[in-house]
């Protein structure tokens, strides 16, 4: 067979395909997804410069040099540092959900009503717990290390360690969520499988051994969890009573 007649075969056989029906949708929905990603990165490359910019003209204006040194008011700092935090809070939290949705789907596959729910209460949680550490680490004075002294490096020090704190709690707290929530969303699968075999009664299929087995261990798990949390409460209840006592 010659060239020609190759070509010609596969231009027939192309013209037998008929392509899908939502072939312009799907393209379409994939430009507007890269436009609304590329809008998505230059607002945060926007933000980030304006932010930048804030806070450097910031400094300028709170900053005074005296004597060949710095010295600024201790709240003009405070307020600067508490802004960031905010501002991480506010920012990291939306990010968070949008990057655990795929997750969360994945791990309530079999009930996504409570997938969605649990993701909703995390949320709340989410922003009770670092809502509630930026104001409790909120100093209305200057700390005793810092106070009666020109000394402006301690107490940036001080205030990144505030900051620093904050986003070692996010990264700790993200870290247990993510070897936890597994583990939770078998524990919800499991029950949900006891629920639907317990109305079905004599009519329901044998069990899995399988899953069975995996039920039995996660059960474990879970009460190992628990009983470590107890105990940790314990010791460091006793801890603060002989504090006290002492």
């Amino acid at each position: 067979m010659s060239v020609e007649e190759q070509l010609t075969t596969a231009f027939r056989i192309a013209d037998l395909y008929e392509p899908s029906s939502d072939l312009f949708a799907k393209v379409q929905r994939s430009i507007e997804e890269d436009a609304a990603h590329r809008l998505r990165a230059r607002r945060i490359a926007a933000a980030v410069v304006a932010s930048l910019s804030f806070i450097a003209v910031y400094l300028y204006i709170a900053i005074d040099r005296v004597d060949d040194s710095f010295e600024m008011p201790f709240w003009t700092l405070e307020v600067l540092a508490t802004g960031v935090m905010v501002g991480i809070v506010l920012v990291l939290g939306p990010t968070i959900r949008r990057f655990g949705t795929s997750f969360e789907s994945d791990v309530f596959r079999s009930n996504p009503a409570t997938g969605r729910s649990f993701l909703t209460l995390m949320d709340i949680a989410y922003y009770l717990i670092f809502g509630a550490f930026t104001f409790m680490t909120l100093q209305y004075s200057p700390p005793a290390f810092v106070a009666g002294t020109e000394n402006l490096a301690r107490w940036i020090e001080f205030e990144i360690r505030r900051i620093g704190g904050l986003l070692l709690l996010m990264g700790v707290l993200h870290a247990v969520t993510l070897v936890v929530l597994p583990a939770m969303g078998l524990v919800f699968s499991a029950n949900l499988r006891r629920a639907r075999r317990a109305l079905l009664g004599d009519a329901a299929p044998p069990a899995d051994p399988r899953n069975d087995q995996i039920d039995r261990w996660i059960t474990i798990v879970i009460w190992v969890i628990v009983g470590l949390v107890l105990l940790n409460l314990m010791v460091s209840l006793l801890l603060a009573v002989v504090g006290l006592a002492g």
